[in-house]
C-alpha cells in the first residue's frame, strides 16, 4: 500500500539508515509469473495509446503480471471514453478516478517511490581512453579493418 505524506527520498539520498531491521515493514515475497502486455485496441484515443505503450517501455513493466496489464487496459478504455466525451461534459471526478487507477499501477516516479520501488537507469559503458585514442588515430590515417 502506498505511504501518505511527502515522497520518500531515493535510497542514495537518505543520510541515515539506522532504523533496526526488525522495525522495518516486512517484505512479502511470492513467485512472479510475468505477463506480456495485451495488444493495443484500434478504437483507443491516441493519448490512451501513448500512455499504455509508455507503460510497456517503462522499467516497472518488469514487475507487471497479467492482472496489471488488464487493469492498464481498463484505464486505457476509460481514458478513451473520457477524451472522446465533449469538453463541456468531462467530469473532474472521472479524471481523479483515472489518476487513482494510474497510481495503483506505479505510473509515475512518485507513485513508485511510495510503493518503495526504485528504478535505476543503466550506467553507460565507457570505452577506455587509450582505445578511443587509437581508434581516432586510425580514422585520421584512413586505416580500415579488413
Amino acid at each position: 500500500m502506498a505511504e501518505r505524506g511527502p515522497l520518500p527520498k531515493r535510497s542514495q539520498e537518505r543520510s541515515r539508515q539506522d532504523r533496526p531491521s526488525d522495525e522495518r515493514i516486512p517484505l512479502a515475497k511470492g513467485t512472479a509469473y510475468g505477463g506480456d502486455p495485451f495488444p493495443v485496441k484500434d478504437h483507443w484515443h491516441p493519448m490512451a495509446v501513448e500512455w499504455y505503450e509508455s507503460l510497456s517501455d517503462s522499467g516497472i513493466a518488469a514487475f507487471y503480471e497479467r492482472s496489471d496489464w488488464a487493469t492498464a487496459m481498463i484505464v486505457a478504455e476509460e481514458l478513451t471514453h473520457y477524451f472522446n466525451t465533449s469538453t463541456s461534459r468531462r467530469s473532474a471526478q472521472m479524471l481523479t478516478a483515472l489518476f487513482s487507477m494510474m497510481t495503483s499501477l506505479g505510473a509515475t516516479e512518485g507513485d513508485r517511490r511510495r510503493m518503495r520501488i526504485e528504478l535505476e537507469k543503466p550506467k553507460p559503458t565507457v570505452a577506455s581512453a587509450s582505445v578511443t585514442a587509437i581508434e581516432s588515430y586510425k580514422s585520421k590515417l584512413g586505416v580500415t579493418k579488413k
